[in-house]
């Protein structure tokens, strides 16, 4: 009897130790996922993070994503409702507001590593627009008029995109140490914390008490990278980036480089 109690003892002093030093749960498809899904049977489309917002005592963790597809027919980009997220897809998305999450291009091609909006299908692209020169004899991005719409859905009119910047970034895309984390610009153009990220949503940074909350979980995220980085990844375009970050080398900048806190 004696034996049993005391077996019985351990095996939940077990579970309790294990359940106390687990990761946070990833528990099936994140809510990216299940928007790609749904969208399946687009021509093309693009899912950009546009807020987040969490209560740890909670353990409340959410997302709004602005979704746009079939550009041709739809001018308009939508932002949709708040979604819960998991702790861990939350974490590993904490320096990707403003960012385009996934997409599809009109080829098919299907992208799942967070970059800035329109880097993968739009910019670039003959069909939607052309390099133009300023007169400082800055190569530029400039969509046709009928494009028009996609500066403001990309959040572009925080600045222009020049060609230097997105021959940077297919350079970042296609090194193999690079190529499957997120891309912040040669020098953190894009981001929950950059410029364009600002541009991207003005009313995130407003939130004070929002900002004190994230600034302490991002704390938290940095002192323990493993607690939230994913086991496995095939290393692929098709999957989150759950790799630690890596520093870009090129021109002597931090491509992945984060400091500070939110709002400030």
């Amino acid at each position: 009897m004696k034996s049993t109690l005391f077996c019985g003892l351990v095996a939940c002093a077990l579970i309790f130790t294990a359940c106390g030093s687990s990761k946070p749960k990833y528990d099936g498809p994140s809510p990216v996922d299940m928007l790609m899904r749904d969208l399946s049977n687009e021509k093309s489309y693009s899912i950009i993070l546009h807020d987040m917002k969490m209560d740890e005592s909670k353990g409340l963790y959410e997302h709004k994503y602005k979704v746009f597809k079939d550009i041709e027919k739809d001018s308009v980009g939508k932002v949709g409702d708040w979604t819960k997220t998991s702790e861990q897809f939350f974490a590993e998305n904490l320096n990707n507001m403003g960012l385009e999450l996934a997409s599809k291009g009109e080829d098919g091609k299907i992208h799942k590593v967070p970059a800035p909006p329109g880097f993968n299908n739009r910019v670039g692209n003959a069909k939607y627009g052309e390099w133009q020169t300023n007169s400082s004899g800055q190569s530029f991005w400039h969509f046709y008029g009928q494009y028009m719409f996609m500066s403001s859905m990309m959040n572009m009119m925080a600045g222009p995109v020049y060609r230097d910047n997105y021959y940077h970034y297919r350079d970042y895309r296609s090194n193999p140490s690079t190529g499957n984390t997120p891309y912040y610009g040669n020098n953190n153009q894009y981001g929950t914390n950059s410029p364009h990220g600002r541009a991207s949503n003005p009313s995130f940074f407003e939130r004070k008490q929002q900002q004190q909350q994230l600034s302490s979980f991002k704390q938290k995220v940095a002192s323990n990278p493993a607690r939230y980085t994913r086991a496995s990844s095939n290393g692929n375009d098709n999957n989150n980036n759950s790799r630690a970050p890596r520093t870009s080398t090129r021109s002597g900048s931090s491509s992945r480089s984060r400091g500070g806190s939110f709002g400030k």
